[in-house]
């Protein structure tokens, strides 16, 4: 009797096709230089590390070109948000790198910008959870990268992830806003997903920029309302901090 394939043999089946079909580019996501596989290169990676050093990064938000505990992005956060973690500055070849991720439909990116992100990450954390996008949003882009960055993030580190907030009011785009208006733009912005639950977890909240910091607040605040006892940022890059 002829044997069909059922169940998840199917979808790997499918998933190999898929990938002889559309492999992916084996580059270097920020200086697009060739590599074994898609990865970020090691020119790259000490590049950026030699940043943190030399710029400078803030202690406890981890923006760039501070040298102090705590910037003036951090320094009003309340003690439920421990702080938050980037590995890249938000300029040049890894600037170009989320923006192909977030807006030019890469989302196939998220194993790749996860693996530079998770061997700094703290492991003692209990929930992954992605900074939600308002459906509205989510129908023009088609993916929320920051659930993607966390999806790929929960593979490599070991660490269950959640959809925990929901995005109830569509807001504008904050580029070029200040901190001030940016707080009052996302300001009731989040709630909670009414079938989550992080009771006395410690949470990492993923996303994909540090600017200045209103968007961990807000998702961080509801997070704590909802029985969180810890939440740290996790984000591939921060803008320039202020003192």
């Amino acid at each position: 009797m002829q044997k069909f394939c059922t169940g998840g043999d199917c979808l790997n089946i499918l998933q190999k096709l898929y990938d002889i079909c559309f492999p992916l580019p084996t580059v270097c996501p920020v200086c697009m230089k060739r590599q074994p596989r898609l990865q970020v290169c090691d020119s790259c990676r000490a590049e950026a590390l030699r940043k943190r050093s030399l710029m400078g990064q803030c202690h406890r938000c981890h923006s760039f070109g501070v040298f102090s505990e705590q910037c003036r992005s951090c320094r009003d956060w309340p003690d439920y948000l421990a702080g938050n973690v980037a590995v890249w500055p938000h300029q040049d070849g890894w600037q170009q790198a989320i923006l192909d991720f977030k807006f030019r439909n890469m989302p196939w990116l998220s194993e790749a910008l996860a693996a530079e992100l998770a061997p700094v990450l703290p492991k003692e954390y209990d929930l992954l959870v992605p900074v939600p996008l308002h459906p509205k949003r989510f129908q023009e882009r088609g993916y929320n990268q920051s659930e993607l960055l966390a999806k790929a993030l929960s593979e490599q580190m070991g660490i269950p992830w959640q959809n925990s907030l929901s995005r109830i009011r569509h807001t504008p785009h904050q580029t070029g806003m200040n901190r001030e208006e940016r707080l009052k733009n996302l300001d009731g912005a989040f709630a909670m997903h009414p079938k989550a639950t992080v009771t006395g977890k410690r949470v990492i909240l993923v996303d994909d920029v540090f600017t200045t910091g209103t968007t961990i607040q807000q998702c961080a605040r509801v997070l704590y309302q909802h029985g969180a006892v810890e939440i740290m940022g996790a984000t591939l890059a921060s803008g320039q901090g202020r003192f």
